[in-house]
């Protein structure tokens, strides 16, 4: 009889759990959190550093203290940045750094924010924290960004980070642990964005590849609606699918590309094909410089240089064109 009535109850545990709304799981709510504290953001002010003015460009945000104490107990809020140098292209040096403390804001910088709980209004400006981390201001490009990790420290010394939150924070509660400032010249999102017919410049002349006819993206006269989005996290930044290439033989997908727009050149990456003769693929490479205005999105042109370097192991010798985006 015992051992009937522990399966009795362990066929109802069975049925309860496989009749459960998968979707009703359990809720995270702000009270169950509030045994640590997390830095909240109230406001983005500047989130990116103006290439065009690095001298005076600064990031700047309030946040304030999620905790059980409205923020009265906690007593520091460090500031630990990395520089990630990302244009090390052509031999130029790598000023990448590891992460260490940059500032240090105490209860004496606090103050009562919107939301009732104490906060602070976060400063960083590009020249103090370029001279911290020790990049040069000319070394300093479109591309390269500051790697910023925060923690909170309460009076009793319990130290809070994003290695020890949850997701929710960030989530459902708009904490603000750790984020990227980068080098740009910020753009509107409806500027350099939207759809454009893209034409050759120039184009080489159509050729045989293993016997099949090869002219970049399809012969001449060529022309083709791309759209340009914008990319989350970035306001200089434009992806586009490029739609096929090595045609009009192999049609191949020449895949997203990413246009960058800093300041006043435009830099394209790779339209690759994801093919080729055993080594890499077959892609076309943005070939020097491409200038654009920054107040004028109706038209911009980019050179590539086609096989050569990026041949996939072909053999083939490289082979230049020009892309021109006209604004629709």
């Amino acid at each position: 009889m015992f051992h009937k009535s522990l399966l009795f109850l362990a066929l109802i545990a069975l049925v309860v759990a496989g009749c459960a709304d998968p979707e009703k799981t359990p809720i995270v709510t702000q009270d169950t959190l509030l045994f640590g504290a997390f830095p909240r953001l109230v406001e983005l002010r500047a989130g990116e550093f103006d290439l065009a003015n690095l001298a005076t460009s600064a990031y700047e945000m309030e946040v304030d203290f999620v905790d059980n104490a409205g923020g009265e107990d906690v007593a520091q809020y460090n500031i630990y940045v990395a520089f990630d140098d990302n244009s090390t292209a052509g031999g130029r040096q790598d000023y990448s750094t590891e992460s260490k403390l940059f500032k240090t804001y105490e209860p004496s910088d606090f103050r009562a924010g919107p939301n009732g709980n104490l906060g602070v209004d976060v400063s960083i400006p590009f020249s103090e924290v370029a001279a911290f981390v020790g990049v040069p201001i000319d070394s300093v490009l479109s591309g390269d960004r500051f790697q910023v990790k925060t923690e909170v420290v309460k009076e009793d010394g319990r130290v809070f980070g994003s290695a020890n939150s949850t997701s929710a924070v960030t989530s459902a509660f708009g904490g603000i642990f750790d984020f990227n400032i980068n080098a740009t010249c910020p753009l509107p999102d409806d500027r350099f964005s939207g759809e454009y017919t893209i034409t050759y410049g120039y184009v080489y002349d159509e050729f045989a590849l293993f016997g099949a006819p090869v002219q970049a993206l399809g012969n001449e006269p060529f022309s083709r609606t791309v759209t340009l989005s914008t990319v989350a996290g970035s306001t200089t930044r434009r992806t586009f699918d490029v739609g096929v290439y090595v045609a009009p033989g192999y049609n191949f997908n020449g895949g997203t590309v990413t246009l960058d727009f800093a300041c006043n050149e435009v830099r394209s990456t790779a339209i690759d094909s994801g093919a080729g003769c055993g080594s890499g693929s077959i892609a076309a490479t943005q070939k020097g410089t491409a200038p654009f205005s920054l107040t004028d999105d109706s038209s911009f042109t980019i050179e590539y240089t086609d096989f050569g370097a990026t041949d996939g192991g072909c053999g083939v010798a490289g082979r230049d064109f020009s892309l021109v985006f006209t604004k629709n």
